[in-house]
């Protein structure tokens, strides 16, 4: 096969997209979540935050508690399901929950640069209020009264001075975990990743799909619904429907490359 018919053959795998007053917004299709999941997970930038095996590594010769690569995120939730849902003491790898949501919530602020220690003490502060929380995290990330405890909790500022208001941060701690804790379930696809480049293109599909909800900026319940509406949308268009991982993923992902 010549390199024309190789570049030619890859139209096939190209995302399908359509125009609307001058602007190109992806088709929010199962298909095109499919390829993109594909593409995110073949990618050397994203594919090892999604192994449930990727074990932190220490160096070799220095303090235990230093590390050559701290864990992915799937690792250390699996090892939150082991205490939270199978109720025991301490995960296979013998990590205590303390330590498992210290590390949990370093591998989710390195993997998504979220920059929790912007403000100095960040992460100390998030991974206290995880701890402290300890018997609600199950039935918050279950969110089954749709009050979004979770994120209200964790993107609370960390300071009354030079503190920050983690809400990107709270909404991947939120994704992540019950994505990882609920597998197969119906509380897996739980919660949005608010994100900046979604944030942006957000009234694009907005006006696409003719939805009309305001206030969806730092007002995650507002950003929520105006997604949610959004994939209501395109499943009476497309016949299907996808869920809030796949249109976080394929949007971003999409956009990302073209900002």
């Amino acid at each position: 096969m010549s390199i024309k018919e190789e570049l030619d053959k890859s139209i096939d795998y190209m995302l399908e997209t359509t125009e609307l007053d001058g602007e190109t917004i992806v088709k929010l299709t199962r298909e095109n979540v499919a390829k993109v999941e594909a593409m995110i997970r073949n990618d050397s930038a994203y594919y090892k935050a999604f192994d449930k095996d990727a074990k932190p590594i220490k160096f070799p010769r220095k303090k235990p508690e230093e590390y050559k690569y701290g864990g992915s995120t799937a690792y250390w939730v699996k090892q939150l399901k082991e205490i939270l849902i199978e109720g025991k003491q301490k995960s296979t790898d013998d990590h205590s929950f303390e330590k498992i949501v210290t590390h949990l919530v370093s591998a989710i602020d390195r993997e998504n640069s979220t920059h929790l220690n912007a403000d100095g003490n960040g992460r100390k502060v998030i991974c206290k209020r995880i701890k402290d929380n300890r018997e609600n995290l199950c039935k918050w990330l279950k969110n089954e009264d749709r009050k979004y405890e979770i994120i209200n909790c964790l993107s609370q500022k960390t300071d009354d001075d030079k503190g920050r208001e983690n809400l990107s941060f709270a909404s991947k701690f939120a994704h992540y975990a019950a994505f990882y804790l609920f597998e197969g379930t119906e509380f897996q696809d739980g919660f949005s990743i608010y994100d900046g480049i979604l944030v942006r293109v957000l009234p694009k599909y907005m006006k696409a799909y003719n939805i009309q909800i305001k206030g969806y900026k730092k007002n995650y319940q507002n950003y929520q619904k105006a997604i949610d509406s959004i994939i209501d949308a395109a499943e009476k268009e497309n016949e299907e429907r996808i869920s809030r991982n796949g249109f976080d993923h394929l949007v971003w992902y999409y956009h990302k490359a073209r900002e």
